[in-house]
């Protein structure tokens, strides 16, 4: 039907299908607590009937610049589509951009789509004081706004809340009925994988902790859930309790084609 707007390292376009085959019947709200790019809810969305003009997704995402992209989307589509057809995409336009602190939620819209199609990799990094700090990529001609995707995604947002905060806040929330896709920044494979990180705060092994007891109650209190996770000792150790499918993805962020790699990742579920 259409696409994410925004590229994010470690989005779930490919698993869509997979996924899916894995996505319960639900009679309540959908909830996605790291929506990232949005590909999964965007496949749910087609696929669910609900009555029109139902609110049933929640989603969520700790990266605030992304959730306000979502929101400029959903009630600035042309503004937003009309400012990022007027940049003219070069070296010295990116380096002032990306050094620029804008002020309205639109123009910070504006800048973090901009740099998102044309930085190295489409990564979401910043350093410890929280400024986005990639490189230019290598692209000839970027596309930069794609406007029937954004209207898309307009028609799309209308059934959805849009939240910036911690995962906990928004997973208490669960309720009998509902039904939970989480999909976490991945524990590192590695000591420089680190690409996952959104925020200045990296995501770390006591947050995958939080994430499971979490998931937990969701179960407790009678919520589904289906979380992706890569394949590692400790993941499997904290959802032991629940259901368990090793599927294979590309890893699809890295500094050369010969590095994406397939890599072994898991869909964790408790129906």
């Amino acid at each position: 039907m259409s696409k994410p707007f925004v590229k994010v390292a470690g989005g779930k376009t490919q698993l869509v299908p997979i996924i899916l085959e894995h996505v319960p019947a639900f009679t309540g709200r959908y909830h996605e607590p790291f929506v990232g790019g949005g590909s999964v809810f965007l496949a749910i969305y087609q696929i669910t009937k609900r009555a029109a003009g139902e609110v049933w997704a929640v989603l969520n995402d700790v990266n605030a610049e992304l959730m306000n992209a979502y929101a400029q989307i959903a009630h600035k589509t042309q503004d937003l589509i009309r400012g990022l057809q007027s940049i003219k995409h070069s070296k010295e336009t990116y380096y002032a951009i990306r050094a620029k602190e804008e002020t309205s939620q639109l123009t910070k819209a504006v800048r973090f789509l901009y740099l998102n199609k044309t930085c190295f990799n489409g990564l979401y990094r910043v350093n410890r004081a929280g400024k986005f700090n990639v490189p230019i990529g290598s692209y000839v001609n970027p596309t930069i706004v794609e406007p029937k995707v954004m209207e898309t995604w307009r028609e799309v947002l209308k059934v959805a809340e849009l939240h910036s905060e911690d995962f906990l806040n928004r997973l208490s929330s669960v309720k009998a009925g509902d039904f939970v896709y989480a999909d976490p920044p991945y524990m590192p494979r590695s000591k420089t994988a680190n690409f996952t990180s959104y925020t200045a705060d990296k995501f770390g092994e006591k947050d995958h902790e939080r994430l499971a007891q979490s998931l937990a109650s969701v179960h407790k209190r009678g919520g589904k859930f289906l979380c992706s996770q890569g394949d590692s000792e400790k993941v499997r150790e904290l959802y032991k309790a629940f259901t368990i499918i090793p599927v294979t993805a590309k890893h699809m962020v890295g500094a050369a084609a010969k590095s994406r790699t397939t890599v072994n990742e898991l869909l964790i579920k408790n129906y």
